[in-house]
């Protein structure tokens, strides 16, 4: 993935627009100092998402607007505009002379960008404690050259606290991996939730050391504890059988005692009839008793001679009732009782019958009842029995045996939160003292490849006396010959830089890593072409119509545009086409932007 810039455009109401067209694989703007190449670099810097506003030069006067035109990989056209005021841009993907009306892109420059380089979704670190996306950022920083950072003899990675942010990304476009796998290191916010915990834990370990018994270690604790729990089983086990021996006697006794009241009912029973039937028997007795006196009466006065009333003179025949004393009332009456008394003899036969039997029914429900109390006291002593014998064979209280259980499972409860506090205190130590080790990203493949192209660059601009190039993924930075490129002078340091720039563009973009997919290099000659500089092996003409001329065969992969002072011979000039600026006294195009009082050359 890559993009390809096409052309740059200043605008302003009233003012013929300044446009810069780039090649697209190679562009070279040319002119004196002071024509605006520099500020084509920062016009570029800004327009794809940077914070800086170009500085401010006379020419731009009436001019407000800055618009960037290019195109990705697969041919789809974009346009980022932006007020040379400040604020934000907005994103079209549309060329820039048919944006009037259209409604902008919701992305940003950046996620654009890194979208089209290749690298979303990548996570790269921003510090040894944190990762995140590649940012527009990352790109500008190191295909977007200022002339200050070519000869600059800082390192190529930046600010301290963007160095760890900007090593990744540069390992990115090196390796086309990101740092997704890479352990990160605890934060110092970590860190001192770390130490916070670590003294809470030590606070909790002299603790529970204290509480501790002195006279135990975990092992006995643990075998004591088995010990009464194995004892306690055996009493359940004890306590279960007693038990079930207890739950079969009172079954016993409850069934005796069923039988028991029943029989008794019986007896109670039998008992009341023979009083009932004792009575009734007594009353026959009676009934007869009675009779046999009536009847007795009655022959007594059947002997008596009958008279008339001594009172009156009445004849027994001139009586009221005379058949109450006539004799033959007198027989019929004996014989009535005679028949209620025979009658009374049967009942009584009858009832003396039912009544044996009641008294034999009592007879056999008392030897019952006697039965069911002599088997219920035997079966109660056999339950009184069971119940001593269980509580004589349990050897150990069980509620002693409950307390030291409780006792014991508390100490050793103690003792696993000690050993639980003593591993989580080792595993905090272990996170608070490990150093975090050298990242180590498997680029030495693609190192040593990137720095063979970077070698044949520098062959190919004049430099053949360098032997080795050795590119260093750490600094992110050259080695020549086991020196390293901040320890040459401005020039050679300025042409280094541009070679890693350019070597890395193409080392990415053959391998489909990651990569803008274009670099601008601000002035890679002009410090090298000191009229001092006595490098007989390469001297300033001999590099710059080198560089020129490699410059001019450039046909990718990816896009590179230079900004130099320098001028080029003639008859490469022909064939690389440079954006000349003649400068405030030339003729032709003065600079970036046109004279106001000049007509352009056509």
């Amino acid at each position: 993935m890559s993009i390809k810039l096409e052309k740059l455009i200043s605008r302003g109401v009233g003012q013929e627009d300044a446009v810069i067209e780039f090649g697209s694989s190679h562009t070279l703007i040319r002119g004196p100092s002071d024509t605006g190449k520099s500020y084509i670099r920062d016009c570029l810097w800004y327009l794809l998402g940077g914070d800086r506003v170009p500085k401010e030069i006379p020419e731009a006067k009436g001019y407000d607007t800055l618009l960037l035109q290019f195109s990705s990989i697969d041919g789809s056209v974009y346009t980022v505009q932006r007020a040379l005021n400040g604020g934000g841009e907005a994103v079209y993907a549309l060329p820039a002379d048919e944006l009037e009306g259209q409604e902008a892109l919701p992305d940003n420059v950046g996620e654009l960008l890194v979208a089209l380089s290749g690298a979303s979704g990548m996570q790269i670190l921003r510090s040894m404690s944190k990762r995140g996306p590649m940012t527009g950022g990352d790109l500008r920083h190191w295909f977007l050259l200022s002339q200050p950072a070519m000869i600059s003899e800082d390192g190529t990675t930046g600010a301290p606290t963007e160095q760890t942010q900007r090593r990744a990304a540069f390992n990115v476009f090196l390796t086309g991996k990101d740092d997704a796998a890479i352990v990160l290191a605890p934060t110092s916010e970590e860190k001192n939730r770390l130490k916070g915990e670590l003294t809470t834990i030590e606070r909790d370990i002299g603790r529970v050391k204290n509480e501790l018994p002195k006279e135990r270690t975990s092992k006995e604790v643990q075998d004591a504890l088995e010990r009464v729990d194995l004892t306690l089983s055996l009493l359940s086990e004890q306590q279960s059988e007693r038990a079930k021996e207890v739950r079969t006697i009172r079954q016993e006794l409850a069934e005796i005692a069923n039988g028991l009241r029943k029989a008794e009912a019986l007896q109670s029973y039998a008992s009341a009839m023979v009083s009932r039937f004792e009575l009734l028997d007594e009353k026959y007795a009676s009934d007869l008793a009675r009779l046999r006196a009536i009847d007795e009466g009655l022959a007594v006065i059947e002997t008596i001679d009958t008279q008339p009333c001594p009172l009156c003179g009445t004849p027994i025949g001139a009586q009221a009732e005379p058949t109450s004393v006539s004799e033959d009332g007198i027989r019929r009456q004996r014989a009535a009782m005679s028949k209620e008394a025979q009658k009374i003899e049967a009942l009584r036969v009858g009832l003396q019958v039912a009544l044996a039997n009641e008294r034999t029914a009592v007879l056999g429900e008392t030897e019952s009842t006697k039965e069911y109390r002599r088997r219920f006291d035997d079966v109660s002593a056999r339950e009184k029995r069971a119940l001593a014998n269980g509580i004589a064979q349990f050897a150990a209280d069980p509620k002693e045996l409950a307390i030291a259980r409780t006792e014991l499972a508390a100490q050793l409860s103690l003792f696993e939160e000690y050993a639980r506090l003593m591993a989580e205190h080792q595993r905090l130590s272990n996170r608070s003292l490990t150093k975090s080790a050298p990242l180590s990203r498997a680029n030495e493949v693609d190192a040593l490849a990137a720095g063979n192209s970077i070698r044949e660059l520098l062959h190919s601009w004049g430099f053949t006396e360098v032997g080795s190039v050795e590119l260093d993924p750490i600094e992110c930075d050259l080695k020549l010959d086991g020196r390293r490129r901040l320890t040459y002078g401005a020039g050679k340091r300025a042409i280094f830089l541009a070679a890693m720039a350019i070597g890395l563009l193409k080392h990415s973009m053959a391998k489909g890593y990651p990569h803008l997919g274009a670099v601008v290099i601000d002035s890679p000659l002009k410090s090298y072409a000191d009229p001092e500089n006595t490098d007989v092996s390469a001297t300033p003409k001999m590099v710059r119509d080198a560089f020129y001329a490699w410059l001019a065969s450039w046909e990718g992969p990816g896009q590179v545009v230079v900004l130099e002072n320098e001028p080029v011979a003639e008859s490469t000039a022909a064939i690389l086409r440079p954006t000349e600026f003649a400068g405030r006294f030339g003729t032709g195009r003065q600079g970036f932007y046109w004279s106001t009082v000049q007509t352009p050359a056509q």
